[in-house]
């Protein structure tokens, strides 16, 4: 609603507009465009993936042609559709789009020197022109568009789609489903709009999961291929990555070493274009210790909800999944692991939804200083115990806030209590430091824990997934 409400207000501006919209792939970025088409008069122009320069061309101009009712125009170049566009949008008040703009320039960087040259000469002279530029290629928008040379100071605006948080995601299952089971469909798919649109509600977990991802022919039995070919060109070390990263948290070195490379540039180009198209996201413990920022380990982390279901679950069972046509296949390959499966993705859950989190502890983000994991190796020469915390929140006013976080069926124990207490005894914190803990599970905690009044808050998934 953000983005829809900020591009509304750029399509009434006084000015000429030029916006950047960018996200992964499935987000939801060209159905929200297409709203706003019908709100406006407006042109929409798609680029479709393999043309070459010439005939992404053509294809502009019958886009052109079919929108405004006109022959189309005998375009041999981008400046000739880009003229036959300019006559068009001429002095009228239009919201103009193109969408797959990587795929439109051929994931080259011609096309937006071309694009400079027109808007600085003819679309920014109307003020009452919005363009808008959008993509999924992370590595083509970056680099090429939102921090372009050729468009600096001539951007307007630009926005990042993001997949929904789980409060808006749990909307998808119209309260059919228990909390309970609509955490585990979103720790599957995770806030993507195009996998949520997949769910029906009337079915169970394992009826949907079945439905699409373990019968042939299945909705996602294709989509890991699909979404690297359309987002890298070559996908084979791109893969290696992400199944390397779907069994555990590895450094940088561990992750070379697993997947038989080196630690090099290499290396580094593809783990940023991952980290940049939002599949896997860098973590860096947390200094409550005040050592400073030297002391700290990077690890790189599958931050993809269903990429990481995909490679624990799918990957190596296609040929299976391939000729499958029966219900059961899901509970079959899962039941044996899925509960362990559920307690891991939950601490990468509540991290992606830290904004959920903060309202839900009424935290404000103007408090809070830093946040993420926190952990520590075991050391033999310091004889120091190896700890690890699901999420620490630094606040001013030198408060801590230690978050744990449990998915189980039932309640919590008393055991959580005694977890916690030797996690904060094995930090070295100083004595002008308090120190909040917070319990986030799925089903609230059993009387003993709430006598103990350990925790200043515990949250469930009612405070997670509920509007």
């Amino acid at each position: 609603q953000k983005v829809r409400k900020l591009i509304k207000e750029k399509m009434s501006s006084q000015k000429a507009e030029l916006g950047i919209v960018y996200g992964r792939r499935r987000v939801g970025k060209s159905t929200l465009l297409r709203a706003l088409t019908k709100e406006s008069r407006s042109l929409y122009f798609e680029g479709i993936k393999g043309l070459s320069s010439i005939e992404q061309v053509k294809h502009f101009c019958r886009q052109l042609a079919d929108q405004t009712k006109t022959l189309p125009v005998l375009a041999y170049s981008w400046q000739d559709a880009f003229d036959a566009l300019s006559a068009y949008v001429k002095n009228k008040k239009i919201y103009v789009v193109f969408d797959e703009f990587p795929w439109m320039a051929n994931e080259r960087q011609e096309l937006v020197g071309i694009l400079k040259f027109y808007w600085d000469n003819n679309w920014k002279k109307n003020p009452k022109i919005t363009l808008v530029l959008c993509g999924s290629v992370a590595q083509f928008m970056v680099k090429h568009l939102i921090h372009s040379e050729a468009l600096h100071n001539r951007k307007t605006f630009e926005m990042k789609i993001f997949p929904l948080p789980c409060n808006e995601g749990a909307l998808f299952l119209k309260n059919k489903r228990s909390l309970f089971e609509t955490a585990q469909f979103l720790m599957a798919f995770g806030g993507i709009p195009k996998y949520l649109e997949q769910l029906e509600p009337k079915e169970s977990l394992a009826r949907n999961m079945d439905r699409l991802c373990f019968k042939k022919n299945s909705f996602f039995v294709n989509e890991f291929e699909t979404l690297f070919k359309e987002q890298f060109k070559v996908i084979k070390t791109y893969e290696k990555i992400v199944k390397a990263l779907s069994s555990s948290k590895l450094t940088k070195e561990e992750l070379a070493k697993k997947i038989k490379t080196t630690t090099g540039g290499g290396l580094t180009t593809y783990l940023s274009n991952l980290e940049q198209a939002e599949f896997i996201r860098k973590e860096v413990s947390i200094d409550i210790e005040g050592k400073g920022e030297k002391t700290k380990t990077v690890k790189y982390v599958l931050s993809d909800e269903w990429l990481r279901f995909y490679f624990t679950y799918m990957a190596s069972r296609l040929k299976t999944i391939e000729i499958n046509t029966q219900n059961g296949l899901f509970e079959k390959i899962t039941s044996s692991s899925i509960a362990n499966y559920w307690g891991i993705s939950f601490e990468n859950f509540c991290m992606k939804n830290i904004e959920v989190i903060f309202k839900a502890l009424d935290i404000n983000s103007s408090e809070v200083l830093s946040w993420g994991p926190y952990f520590k190796q075991a050391s033999r020469k310091h004889n120091a115990e190896g700890v690890q915390i699901d999420i620490v929140i630094l606040k001013k006013g030198n408060v801590v806030v230690v978050v744990e976080c449990k998915f189980k069926e039932g309640a919590v124990g008393f055991s959580i209590v005694e977890e916690v207490q030797n996690k904060i005894k094995k930090i070295k914190i100083p004595t002008k430091i308090t120190i909040e803990k917070v319990l986030i599970t799925a089903n609230g905690v059993l009387p003993s824990v709430e006598r103990e009044d350990y925790f200043n808050q515990i949250l469930t998934l009612k405070d997670l997934l509920v509007i």
